[in-house]
This record gives C-alpha cells, sequence and structure tokens, in this order.
C-alpha cells in the first residue's frame, strides 16, 4: 500500500494475511500495555519491544513511508518505557500509538474493501438499535425501520457510502431498509477480508488508547495530593489553550459558574442554570465527555484547530472516539442507543462556560489574532448547540410515533449537515428567544461579555 503521494495511498488490495498478521501485532501491542485492564501497570514485559520492531517491519512494508516513521517512533518510545517505567513514558508510547492508529486508518479509508467495512458497521449499528425508540409500546413503531430507510438524506448518505466502497446499491441490505438479520450477515461478510479485519481492530483499539491516555493524564495532574475537579479541569483547559493567559483556578472557575447560573436564571434557561448548579458538576462532566484525552496532546493555537476540537468534541459526546468526525449514520444510531435526544443544553452550556473564560483576559499581541478568530468560531458553534437544545424542546413531544423520529433526526441532519437550519427550527427559535427579551442567540453571548465588564 505505498503511498502515491504525500498523505494519500495508493487503493490497491494488499494480501489478507499481511493484514491480519498487522492486526494481529497491533492486538499483541496493546495487550503488553494491558490495555483491557482497568489499573495502570507498574512494570512492561521486555517483550514489548521486540512486538514493536515486528510491527514496524510490517508497516514498513505494506504501508506509506511516513507511516513507517510512526511505527519507528512508537518502537522508540517503548524502549524508554522499558528502560524508565513512568506516567511521562507511558504518555509517550500513547501518543505515538494513538499517531499511528489514527494514520493507518486514514491510509486504509480509501479501498473499497475499508469503505464497505465502515458503511456495514454504520448500518449494523443503526439497526441495532431500531428495536424500538423508548417509548416504542406503539405497535407503529414496526415501520421506523422502512420509514428512516426511505428518508431522502438517509438514502443520499447510503448512496453515497454504497459509490465509495465500488458497490451497487440496489444489491445491499441497506437498499431493504434496516434489518438487524441482513446486518448480521453483512458484518460477518466483511469481517473476513483483510482490510475489513484491520479496520475492526483500529476502531477498538482506538477507543482503548484514548481512554487509557485519559487515565494517564488524570495520574500525571493528581500525582500531588487529591485536586478537586474544578482543579484537574483548571490544568486541562490551561494545557488546552497554552497561548492564552486565562489564569483559571478553582476560584475563578465557581465564581464563573455562579454568575452563569445567575444569566440562566435572570433568561428562563433552568435546563442551563442545572448545568451551572456547581463548579465541580460542570468540570467532571467536561473532563469525561468533551475535553481530549490528554489536552496538552492536542494544544489550541489556532481557529482551525479549534473547528477540529469542537468536532472530536460532538464526536466523543455522541459516543464515538474523540479523534474522529462523526458522521450521520454515527449521529443516527447515537440518538437511538439512547432512545432520547441527547441534552444539548449540557453541551450548550459548556460552551457558554468556555467563551465566557476568555472574557477580560489578558493576552499577547502575537496571540491577538487567535483571540479574536476564537471568539468568533466559539460563537458560531454555541449558536450551533443551541439550535440543538431547541430541537429538542420542538420536537420530544412528537417522538410517541414513528413519524415524529423521522422529523428529529431529519432535522438533526439538517442541523449539522445541512447548509441551513430548518425553517420550523427558525420560527420556533425566534419566538423562543422574543419570551426571553432576546433578538438573537448571541445575545446570551454577549451577556456573559457585560458581566465582565461590569466586574472589572
Amino acid at each position: 500500500m505505498k503511498c502515491c503521494r504525500a498523505g494519500r495511498p495508493e487503493p490497491r488490495e494488499p494480501a489478507l494475511p499481511a493484514l491480519v498478521e498487522i492486526r494481529d501485532t497491533l492486538n499483541e501491542f496493546a495487550a503488553g500495555l494491558h490495555l483491557e485492564e482497568e489499573d495502570l501497570p507498574a512494570i512492561f514485559d521486555g517483550e514489548l519491544l521486540d512486538v514493536a520492531l515486528r510491527l514496524e517491519e510490517l508497516v514498513a512494508f505494506e504501508f506509506s513511508a511516513s507511516l513507517s516513521g510512526y511505527a519507528v517512533e512508537l518502537r522508540q518510545a517503548s524502549k524508554v518505557l522499558l528502560d524508565s517505567p513512568s506516567p511521562e513514558a507511558m504518555a509517550l508510547v500513547l501518543r505515538c500509538f494513538l499517531t499511528l492508529i489514527l494514520e493507518m486508518m486514514h491510509e486504509l479509508s480509501p479501498l473499497p474493501a475499508s469503505c464497505q467495512w465502515k458503511l456495514a458497521r454504520q448500518y449494523t449499528d443503526v439497526a441495532s438499535h431500531m428495536t424500538g425508540p423508548k417509548p416504542a409500546e406503539n405497535q407503529g413503531f414496526r415501520e421506523l425501520p422502512r420509514m428512516l430507510a426511505g428518508m431522502p438524506w438517509m438514502v443520499d448518505c447510503l448512496h453515497q457510502m454504497a459509490a465509495a466502497a465500488d458497490l451497487d446499491f440496489a444489491r445491499l441490505p441497506a437498499a431493504r431498509g434496516f434489518s438487524r438479520t441482513a446486518a448480521k450477515r453483512w458484518m460477518s461478510r466483511v469481517n473476513r477480508s483483510g482490510e475489513g479485519q484491520l479496520c475492526a481492530a483500529l476502531d477498538h483499539l482506538q477507543h482503548g488508547v484514548e481512554f487509557r491516555s485519559r487515565q494517564v493524564w488524570f495520574l500525571r495532574n493528581t500525582e500531588e495530593g487529591e485536586p478537586s475537579a474544578p482543579e484537574v479541569y483548571a490544568a486541562a483547559h490551561t494545557d488546552l489553550f497554552p497561548g492564552l493567559n486565562i489564569g483559571l483556578n478553582e476560584s475563578k472557575l465557581s465564581l464563573e459558574v455562579a454568575k452563569l447560573k445567575g444569566l440562566a436564571l435572570g433568561l428562563q434557561l433552568p435546563e442551563f442554570a442545572l448545568c451551572f448548579e456547581s463548579a465541580e458538576w460542570i468540570a467532571n462532566y467536561a473532563l469525561t465527555y468533551l475535553l481530549p484525552p490528554a489536552p496538552g496532546d492536542q494544544p489550541v493555537r489556532q481557529a482551525s484547530q479549534l473547528v477540529a476540537l469542537h468536532q472530536c468534541r460532538l464526536s466523543r459526546w455522541y459516543f464515538c472516539a474523540f479523534s474522529h468526525r462523526l458522521e450521520p449514520l454515527e449521529m443516527t444510531s447515537g440518538v437511538l442507543r439512547i432512545g432520547r435526544p441527547l441534552f444539548y443544553e449540557r453541551i450548550a452550556a459548556y460552551s457558554l462556560l468556555e467563551y465566557s473564560l476568555l472574557q477580560g483576559i489578558a493576552f499577547t499581541r502575537h496571540a491577538a489574532p487567535f483571540y479574536v478568530d476564537a471568539l468568533s468560531v466559539m460563537e458560531r458553534e454555541f449558536e450551533l448547540l443551541f439550535d440543538g437544545y431547541l430541537l429538542r424542546l420542538l420536537y420530544y413531544p412528537r417522538l410517541k410515533a414513528p413519524e415524529g423520529w423521522c422529523e428529529y433526526l431529519s432535522a438533526l441532519y439538517a442541523l449539522h449537515y445541512g447548509k441551513k437550519a430548518p425553517e420550523e427550527l427558525e420560527a420556533f427559535r425566534h419566538v423562543f428567544l422574543a419570551r426571553r427579551g432576546l433578538h438573537s442567540t448571541l445575545e446570551i453571548l454577549y451577556r456573559t461579555v457585560e458581566s465582565h465588564s461590569a466586574l472589572n
């Protein structure tokens, strides 16, 4: 699978045994790191370095030179870990391992067999959660799989993914609606290919490495005593925005959260006020669901990195891996999985907090362009997430019928992937804001500016 141009592999069909051997070696390396165990190991077996060397050789033969370079870095980091075990050395190995996994996914992604595996997996996820969104006592929910498969946006998504996989859509299970039985057969078939087996292993490993990276980051930041969640969050936020002198600490975060609670209550947004009930709650929520596994590994210094952070955050929030861009079928399966729309007020409330923390801070002339761009990006993000909150309010009463689910999922798709918000949402937003004396969603953010001005 040698590279034909920078960053993009030449799509050819590698030998199945080679990819299966790479899969097994990746899993063996993960086992050497004890990723499946809950507790962090204190020492590691010397065989870990042998596995890393074998993985380096396999990657050099099957993948591009750039990916081979990441395998070399992983082997070197493994040697450091074996020679001097420490949280810092473990963090380095995990960072190198995750980079290798993500880049290998990227090189596999154009191959038709890999595209078919992705389509089959996403189709299976939707079908497996389709047994009945709650409340599903209504027998009409038996028609939901057929109704959802016939929605125009869903048909477009499935056709595009089938085309990428070089498949005739009419001959796929997806052409006949969502079926758990058909999904199992399809998934079993695609998992017999080398690409399918490797893609499945990489997907599983990414989740495991991100989970362990989060554990190691916590360990490195809680070595001295037992800091509170706000203190840990302050450290994470500082790592994430190293170019901005926010000077965040527990007392400042608690004050900010208290002010935002007052603002939410004043604007008749009780769900937001609950999110600001305490600094402890929102700090824990952000650390668990919204921040990178190791914030220092993904510092944000420019607007494009902040946009990427928001995309990763949404993916993690919808139960996918963090370093991933959420796709429409994954969003759909996430909603069906829990049987209700997600609580967008929680992620929107955190977005409001992030924006508020940037008010009134000191920054260098060098950081000024990023500061201005960051505020603009955060404003767009808050508008999007607030609309997600409004969608939940608008459609929740309709979810007792399958038609309501189709309407909600269509509106959610239009919000995140369409060119503009649904017209019904725009009308609902106008009335909702007007009742609170607001002309636009951004006025909520601007009230945080006023509070800082009054304080300063």
